[in-house]
């Protein structure tokens, strides 16, 4: 079973240099869906706050980014459930 998940900014902001892309580990264990859904919101903002920071138009940056990295992170947990 895999116990931590991969958050990355890199792939859903294109425009980033990638000395910019941010990453959390994010841990599964022993914790309900909510806890992770709420984890994985948090390690979202955190990565897309590091990743989008000093861009010109921060706040629809920043908007991308989250939505399009829970988008990945989501698919990623899904297809580690399905696998287990």
């Amino acid at each position: 079973m895999i116990r931590i998940a991969l958050l990355t900014a890199a792939a859903a902001i294109a425009f980033a240099a990638p000395a910019s892309a941010a990453e959390i580990r994010v841990s599964l264990v022993g914790k309900s869906a909510a806890q992770i859904d709420a984890d994985l919101n948090r390690a979202a903002r955190t990565v897309c706050m590091r990743a989008t920071f000093g861009e010109t138009l921060v706040t629809d940056a920043y908007g991308r980014c989250v939505r399009a990295t829970l988008k990945t992170a989501q698919a990623k947990l899904a297809e580690v459930q399905s696998a287990d």
